[in-house]
């Protein structure tokens, strides 16, 4: 089609292979892997969506699978996937959504909610994706285990303040309310980095901890106290106020961590967690 604006991929071959069968291969590999670590999980859970990593996938499938998995097995089919992530660049506004129609990677096109995102009312900014990583390695999961025909708004975020995620979360809700939107929203983020495997759990506890009590604004107090590299934590944080919007009484699950130590050793590693919230506990 002539009006279609599609973002090409930026770092197919770097992130995650550059061809169908390896992406296939490699989520495949990952789940068989995990599969014994996936215990059964309570049907008919409304899921409200989840933190996951972005680094390569050869480090962290393991830990992301484990999220797109628990959807896939729900029968839980979103609209519209809402990914909340991170700036990696220093390109573009506070808060951005991309002017594209569609996503590209090796598995083929993933359409771009138009209508949706427009509605958010944020700046509309392509240079902030250019060579932004964190939204585009997520799209080959949604693709593999959601469809194709999944549609997505991607949310960028160079201002983490927990005011920029309320007014966020905020706009997400309202707009999914408004147009009727089955979304569920993800939140890419990596937690701590380049730190000895035991230094980097005490300090990702104590954002966990925030997580699990549902304080948003916690959440910013100890990345900034105990300068935690959560690369992700606006997102973390929208999709927490995003819960809260949806239920007060919302749960958090933690459905799998690990590091980049544990792939290729290192006393040097990179945390991830992936987490998953939801209307109640499973």
């Amino acid at each position: 089609m002539k009006d279609q604006k599609i973002r090409k991929p930026g770092v197919v071959g770097l992130f995650y292979p550059a061809s169908p069968e390896g992406i296939i291969d490699m989520i495949e590999s990952a789940l068989g892997q995990e599969r014994v670590m996936m215990k059964d999980r309570e049907p008919g859970i409304q899921v409200y969506g989840g933190v996951v990593p972005h680094a390569g996938m050869v480090y962290c499938a393991a830990q992301t699978v484990h999220f797109f998995e628990y959807i896939r097995q729900s029968g839980q089919k979103p609209d519209t996937v809402v990914i909340v992530h991170p700036n990696h660049t220093g390109y573009g506004p506070d808060v951005s959504i991309d002017g594209f129609t569609h996503w590209e990677t090796p598995l083929g096109l993933v359409p771009v909610d138009r209508e949706f995102a427009d509605l958010l009312d944020f700046s509309v900014s392509d240079e902030a994706q250019h060579g932004e990583h964190s939204a585009e390695v997520l799209v080959p999961y949604l693709q593999y285990f959601m469809g194709k025909d999944t549609r997505i708004v991607s949310v960028n975020m160079f201002s983490q303040s927990h005011k920029k995620a309320m007014m966020a979360a905020k706009k997400v809700y309202d707009v999914a309310a408004g147009l009727k939107r089955k979304i569920i929203v993800l939140a890419s983020s990596d937690f701590s980095h380049f730190l000895s495997p035991e230094d980097s759990v005490v300090l990702d506890d104590k954002v966990l901890n925030a997580i699990f009590r549902k304080d948003g604004p916690g959440v910013e107090e100890e990345v900034r106290k105990h300068h935690v590299s959560v690369c992700g934590y606006g997102p973390i944080m929208v999709m927490m106020e995003y819960a809260g919007f949806r239920n007060s009484k919302y749960a958090v699950n933690m459905l799998r961590r690990g590091h980049s130590g544990e792939v290729s050793p290192s006393r040097k590693v990179v945390n991830y967690i992936s987490l998953l919230f939801s209307e109640k506990s499973m």
